[in-house]
């Protein structure tokens, strides 16, 4: 009885053994066999370089194809080659993106996106220096955005003497044990007080 190999069973007669015609007729066909094979696209290939049988590794391939051309099956036409997609992108000949379709960005954008700045520089994109700061000159009107000098200048800070340059008008309420501004009301003629509100602090000028 003649020894057979590992993977595909070919037997091999001994040195003492004469030849026989049916054992390489009988090899002839196994390899037949072998050569003649339906790719498993299925297969999902191991992650490292693996040994196999000539079946599994066109399965292999199979199933590789169908991944990179996102087809559902490794030998339907793709939608466009790599040769293709390489000289389209590299001629920059895609459409610009714009807020509803995905695209290249233009040289304009681009441009934009490099000369941003941190300090106060018209018509330039606003990026954040090292400390995470970034500058506005003063604002014009109701929606700009303030600076620091524009509020110090304009409102009260905190923990510092300043005068008042409009009236305050304390809120109305009844918490009449809570340390608060009060409105005070002077009553400096008439026999009928003037108007107040809860909380107001009425003096009578005589």
């Amino acid at each position: 009885m003649p020894n057979t190999t590992l993977n595909y069973g070919f037997k091999k007669p001994y040195l003492a053994e004469n030849a026989d015609i049916a054992v390489l007729n009988e090899n002839c066909y196994i390899l037949d066999v072998a050569l003649m094979v339906t790719a498993d696209q299925i297969a999902v290939p191991p992650a490292v370089a693996t040994k196999s049988k000539l079946s599994i590794v066109i399965g292999w391939l199979a199933n590789r194809i169908k991944a990179i051309t996102g087809k559902t099956n490794w030998w339907e036409t793709p939608a466009t080659t790599l040769e293709n997609c390489y000289t389209h992108i590299n001629s920059g000949s895609h459409a610009n993106a714009t807020t509803s379709i995905n695209g290249f960005m233009s040289s304009t954008d681009k441009s934009k996106l490099d000369g941003a700045v941190s300090n106060a520089i018209g018509s330039k994109l606003i990026i954040r220096d090292a400390s995470g700061r970034a500058q506005v000159v003063n604002p014009a009107i109701a929606a700009d955005i303030a600076n620091k000098d524009y509020v110090d200048t304009n409102f009260v800070k905190l923990s510092t003497d300043s005068t008042m340059s409009a009236k305050v008008t304390a809120q109305s309420n009844t918490a009449y044990t809570t340390r608060q501004i009060r409105n005070i009301v002077f009553w400096i003629s008439g026999d009928t007080p003037p108007v107040t509100q809860n909380g107001d602090v009425l003096l009578k000028i005589f």
